[in-house]
């Protein structure tokens, strides 16, 4: 497998992975469970997508 194709696909793997923690934020959020947890879920998420962005962005692995 090529650099860039490796480098898209952990992108988006980092991608899906903050959206599976903001799924699981608002599931909390609808669930009624304490805020810390909420907060804690939704930090990890925006870090994940930061991280899978930052990794598309960025030019083929060296």
């Amino acid at each position: 497998m090529d650099a860039q194709r490796q480098n898209r696909l952990l992108g988006w793997w980092y991608v899906c992975i903050g959206l599976g923690f903001g799924a699981l934020a608002l599931r909390s959020f609808l669930g009624g469970a304490g805020t810390w947890q909420i907060v804690l879920r939704c930090v990890i998420a925006l870090g994940f997508v930061a991280l899978g962005a930052g990794t598309l962005r960025s030019g083929p692995a060296k």
